[in-house]
């Protein structure tokens, strides 16, 4: 999923569900910010893949929070 997309038209102080797990708009922003454009969720691990041109990452749901 491209970051953008799951973030467009909403503010900072929302959340979204992705694949049962609440995510912060500002989380999500500030990974953009970073350079990060895709995410993919890995519902049984309960963590997240992220990657961009220049860099990659792999984030459980608390460490996705504490980016916000």
């Amino acid at each position: 999923m491209k970051i953008e997309e799951l973030i467009s038209g909403k503010n900072d102080n929302e959340v979204i569900d992705i694949e049962g797990t609440s995510i912060p708009i500002s989380a999500l922003n500030n990974l953009m910010k970073d350079g990060y454009i895709n995410l993919r969720a890995y519902k049984g691990e309960k963590t997240f893949s992220l990657w961009g041109k220049t860099c990659t990452a792999c984030l459980t749901e608390q460490e996705l929070h504490e980016k916000a």
